[in-house]
């Protein structure tokens, strides 16, 4: 197969580029290190959604991540102290997850960072291209989970 399409590895790469690019960053800022990438995309995540009633099933649907995963990445946010967890008052069995103030600070000075970064990653990339670009991001996606719908179907 040719370079140029081999999509998953290119992809591959390139998210591992950038999440050395992102702990670079972190490590630069003098954050401390006890968040992964995935606590602070679910902390980006809660704090844009700040005064909405979001649940665990939210954060799982969200990130495309098992009920097993996100339980084990929430407890362990709850414990260092980035969210609480509430009962609904429509259906206690259902937990609210609320940042914290201390999230809530974090985010707002990762959202700086994250911002010069985004204008690094796009540097001469014209408009047009940066929105063809994401439409074919969108596309691959809606295809890989269409193909892992199928697969799971051929398997069972």
């Amino acid at each position: 197969m040719p370079p140029r399409t081999r999509i998953g590895y290119e992809i591959h790469t390139l998210d591992h580029t950038i999440g050395k690019l992102i702990f670079a960053l972190k490590a630069n800022l003098g954050k401390d290190s006890d968040l992964t990438q995935m606590q602070g995309w679910i902390i980006g995540y809660l704090y844009e959604h700040t005064g909405e009633d979001i649940f665990q099933k939210d954060i799982e649907a969200h990130f495309c991540i098992a009920r097993s995963t996100a339980t084990g990445i929430l407890k362990l946010m709850e414990k260092k102290g980035y969210l609480t967890r509430e009962s609904s008052p429509d259906d206690r069995r259902l937990k609210r997850l609320i940042l914290t103030e201390k999230a809530a600070a974090l985010q707002k000075a990762t959202m700086v960072h994250i911002g010069e970064m985004e204008k690094m990653l796009i540097a001469g990339i014209s408009p047009d291209d940066l929105e063809c670009f994401c439409r074919v991001l969108t596309q691959i996606r809606s295809n890989a989970e269409s193909g892992t719908a199928a697969f799971v179907k051929s398997e069972s």
